[in-house]
């Protein structure tokens, strides 16, 4: 079973047109009011739930939307928002949606309203084709929106936020009754902030009972045109206790400095994930430069790592790659040459198909080897699975680009870390290097030099990539091949190929290279494409280390006070999960985002944003039991429930 409730393949919407209106053929209704859609948002949903009064002076404001439909409702609000909301503000924006549109439907529908060009214009140069799960988006200015694509109630209940305001407007309970349901009603109240505005259009008996019994206070209001009545409420009921107390948020920070060590791909994401916010940032590397260890690699290749079922690391990996590849559209550092991952023999086949089949990503191939070949530019001996938006990244000039507007303090090595009053100091054998509200730790297995993360499970593996001059026949490659290592297209006269992944051999250097890691490359590039490895030999090589855990996912999240933990939850040892336990204690303002092994460049970018939203109080961009698999205290609970 798919834990987020949601199906490998979005159903599409179904949609059809009555006189230039948006219609579902599913529900047999349409998307808004002929003629009126614009205003009829407007009354429903912004005056509905006294906008632009409740957000008036806030820092931060969140709305989820029960049915995305067409947007309109989205795009009203922005307009408002940017109108009247305060400067430096940030908009959360969440919406269900089961059936999401197409961008060409959603184009379509949102033609008429010319009057919100802009902002349509915005939307649709970021709306994702429909696959499966949480999709964050940012238009800027302070805006995120994240579409949760799946059924409401299966969503909701992976959902982490505390919601300022609902927008119900899904299609009438009579003709959609899963969208009006008690789950929904109760997954609601459990996200709802005290005093959270509510509007929907419905004034069915059904509608007002279910939010009355989960907490809302409901009153009748005046609907729109024709419509004699419509619901507006408010949540007046008490706080729900949420579950996994162990993976509870941190509590959330005001806007200050955050001091982030580490200057790689892990480190210039944060910094990129926080400025976004208005946070200043520090970058503290103890190298000479950005991107001076393993995240420096001369052949970063980006690519997912997919799962044929619906395991959580396949989810993660999905969720993932899509937030990145949108991150870096149109970025010079970035060449989407396309990525075959290919078909080594027949159950890599078979798994390599399912994968294509269930949709956790859009645009998946699995090609004929002869397509294969033909995508490759040069003979392939077997199919492949394609990437088109797959490639190469150069990792340094990414790191610089994320980098820019933070503070970067290089050849600091942080030894220290202290509590200020309510902040943190970092030292170095200089003295003080900066203070700052809130400390990052993405500095890789360095992250566990200080007391307080001493614990964080991370192993150490060395990884060696060969450089050689092409041939004939690889000077013809066009994209990268991935057949459990990569091979690069040629540039600047050099394939690369690799990467090895092995634990570092004792006392040696994290940039140490060996003849025998070359000839193992090229092995195992001979070994599944003889015809390319063929006249290959190494002109060059480069090597560093990078820091992976066990389950191979990395820890995103708050450091959590390992004592305090074992004691809070030391019945758990003896499986006594009925307990009321208390949320997890953290060490305040302390975060850490390491141990991505070798998935660097394809999980920093959400992982960021996720780190970010952890910092903030800002909902989640993932699901609640994605966010669990990240989270640095899953190992502390795995040693207490591990049999002694």
């Amino acid at each position: 079973m798919n834990p987020s409730g949601a199906k490998r393949g979005v159903t599409p919407a179904g949609l059809t047109w009555d006189q230039g209106t948006p219609a579902s053929l599913r529900f047999g209704d349409v998307y808004y009011s002929r003629g009126e859609g614009l205003a009829e948002k407007r009354h429903v949903f912004l005056a509905g739930c006294g906008l632009p009064g409740a957000w008036r002076g806030l820092e931060a404001f969140t709305i989820c939307e029960l049915g995305f439909g067409s947007g309109l409702s989205f795009l009203a609000t922005v307009r408002l928002w940017v109108e009247t909301a305060a400067p430096h503000a940030r908009l959360n924006y969440l919406a269900v949606e089961a059936h999401p549109l197409t961008p060409d439907e959603l184009q379509r529908s949102l033609a008429p309203w010319t009057e919100l060009a802009r902002e349509a214009d915005a939307l649709l140069g970021i709306y994702p084709a429909p696959s499966p799960g949480f999709h964050r988006l940012h238009l800027g200015g302070g805006i995120s929106l994240t579409l949760l694509y799946g059924d409401a109630a299966a969503m909701l209940s992976q959902t982490r936020a505390r919601v300022d305001a609902w927008y119900l407007d899904g299609f009438a309970p009579s003709r959609n009754p899963e969208m009006w349901s008690v789950n929904v009603f109760q997954e609601m109240a459990r996200l709802s902030r005290p005093g959270a505005h509510l509007a929907t259009y419905s004034a069915a008996g059904q509608v007002r009972r279910g939010l009355q019994d989960a907490g809302f206070t409901v009153e009748l209001a005046a609907g729109f045109g024709r419509k004699r009545d419509m619901v507006r409420a408010r949540y007046t009921g008490g706080a729900r206790t949420a579950p996994a107390p162990w993976f509870a948020p941190a509590a959330p920070s005001a806007r200050g400095r955050a001091a982030i060590v580490g200057g790689g791909i892990a480190g210039t994401a944060v910094a990129a994930a926080l400025a976004r916010r208005g946070w200043a940032c520090t970058l503290v590397e103890r190298r000479a430069t950005l991107a001076g260890a393993a995240s420096g690699t001369p052949a970063a290749v980006a690519m997912p790592r997919l799962t044929a079922g619906h395991a959580i690391d396949g989810r993660i990996h999905a969720a993932a790659w899509r937030y990145a590849a949108r991150s870096w559209n149109d970025r010079t550092f970035y060449t989407p040459c396309g990525v075959l991952q290919l078909a080594t023999d027949a159950a890599e086949a078979e798994r390599l198909g399912l994968i294509a089949d269930s949709g956790p990503l859009p645009a998946l191939e699995f090609l004929s080897r002869d397509a294969a070949s033909t995508a490759a530019g040069c003979a392939l001996p077997v199919p492949a699975l394609l990437f088109p938006n797959g490639g190469r990244i150069d990792a340094r000039a990414l790191c610089a680009a994320e980098a820019r507007g933070a503070d970067v303090l290089l050849g600091r090595d942080a030894a220290a870390l202290e509590r200020t009053g309510s902040g943190w100091r970092l030292s170095d054998n200089g003295g003080a290097i900066c203070d700052a509200d809130v400390v990052v730790l993405a500095n890789a297995g360095a992250a566990r030099a200080f007391s307080r993360s001493a614990w964080l499970p991370l192993a150490a593996r060395h990884g060696q990539i060969t450089a050689a001059a092409p041939s004939l026949e690889s000077a013809k490659l066009r994209c990268v091949l991935a057949y459990g290592g990569t091979l690069t297209p040629a540039r600047d006269g050099l394939h690369h190929v690799g990467a090895t992944f092995s634990a570092p051999a004792p006392g040696a250097a994290e940039d140490a290279v060996s003849g025998a890691d070359d000839a193992r490359n090229l092995a195992q590039l001979a070994q599944v494409l003889p015809g390319l490895a063929r006249g290959l030999t190494p002109s060059a090589s480069w090597a560093g280390v990078r820091w992976t855990t066990s389950d191979h996912l990395p820890l995103v999240g708050p450091l959590a006070d390992a004592a305090a933990f074992a004691r809070d939850y030391a019945p758990l040892r003896h499986g006594q999960h009925w307990v009321d336990y208390p949320p997890a204690a953290y060490e305040p303002g302390l975060y850490v985002m390491a141990g991505f092994g070798s998935h660097g460049l394809a999980l920093a970018p959400l992982c960021a944003e996720l780190l970010a939203s952890h910092v903030t109080g800002e909902p989640w961009p993932l699901e609640q039991d994605l966010v669990a698999a990240l989270h640095p205290s899953r190992f502390l609970l795995r040693d207490l429930k591990r049999p002694k």
